[in-house]
Parts: structure tokens; C-alpha cells; sequence
């Protein structure tokens, strides 16, 4: 499992954990070196700062904050979504004898992120509708979001925002 998910040299497994590594909002946390460990327990993260070594003052601080909770579920998030597709397309390369063009690669990390983004925006919106998780979904998404330029003053109701980039290769 380790092998499949983190060391293996195939394309995907490289380009996948090079776009969630390159999409992290460094600015908030560090992003963490990637292990079996963290892939399988990441749904137990507390604080990135945990997961990225840094020093125990701050670890702390962020367990008594509510602000790293944002951060804390980006993280699950694209650990999660990133560990899933890999898993994916090994099993179509090695069932299916598939190849992947890395276009196609960052196109269906993309869309996994994207439909994250777009169901959470739907729940905040529609389902939940309540201040405290509309809260949550802006504070996990809006860093990444910003690092595409300055989104929409209520890009939670908008329908157009997407995490983007354009597809090397």
C-alpha cells in the first residue's frame, strides 16, 4: 500500500502529490511529508501544525483556536481526495493497461477537489444553511481560493468559483 499510494515512480502518484503539495496554501501550515500513516490516520488530524513537526507551544495554541479547523479539514481534504484518485488510476493502469496523460492526471485531481469545493458549498447553502458551518466551509476553502486571486465577496452563493489552474503538459 505504501508503494502504490506514496513511493511508486509511476506518473500519477508524482504528479498528484506534486498538485496537492503546489495547491496548499503554505502560507497557513506547512505542508506535511506525506506517509502511510498520515494518509490512513489523517481523518484524526487535530492541527496541521501536528502533522509538519512544528514546535509543541503551537500545537497547543491551535487546539484552543477554532480557526484550525479550516486548515485542519483542507488538509484532510486533499489528503484524502489525492491518496483516492492515485489509488484509482493505478487500478486502471493495472487492470485496464491504461495509460494517463498528465493532463488527464491534473484534470481528474482537479474535478475530485472541485466536486469537494462544489458539495460543500451546497450543504453550506442549501442543506445546513446555519452561520457556524458556512463559517467552517469559507475557513477551509477561502485560502485556497485566495492563492487564485481574489475570490468573489459571496463566493459561497456563487456558482463560478472552482479551484483552477491551467493544465501543464
Amino acid at each position: 500500500m505504501e508503494h502504490i499510494l506514496i513511493k511508486c515512480e509511476e506518473r500519477p502518484t508524482r504528479i498528484i502529490w506534486q498538485l496537492a503539495r503546489e495547491s496548499w496554501p503554505e502560507q497557513t501550515y506547512k505542508w506535511p511529508d506525506i506517509s502511510l500513516g498520515l494518509i490512513l490516520g489523517c481523518g484524526s488530524i487535530t492541527s496541521p501544525r501536528e502533522i509538519a513537526h512544528q514546535n509543541e507551544q503551537q500545537v497547543e495554541q491551535d487546539r484552543r483556536s477554532r480557526n484550525v479547523k479550516g486548515p485542519t479539514r483542507l488538509m484532510q481534504i486533499t489528503i484524502t481526495e489525492s491518496a483516492h484518485l492515485i489509488w484509482i488510476l493505478r487500478c486502471e493502469r493495472v487492470i485496464r493497461e491504461k495509460q494517463h496523460s498528465d493532463r488527464e492526471i491534473q484534470t481528474r485531481w482537479l474535478r475530485a477537489i472541485n466536486a469537494r469545493l462544489i458539495n460543500n458549498k451546497i450543504t453550506a447553502t442549501k442543506i445546513k444553511r446555519e452561520s457556524k458551518y458556512q463559517h467552517l466551509v469559507k475557513t477551509t476553502w477561502e485560502p485556497l481560493l485566495q492563492q487564485q486571486g481574489v475570490p468573489p465577496e459571496n463566493w459561497l452563493n456563487d456558482r463560478e468559483v472552482l479551484v483552477g489552474r491551467r493544465p501543464r503538459g
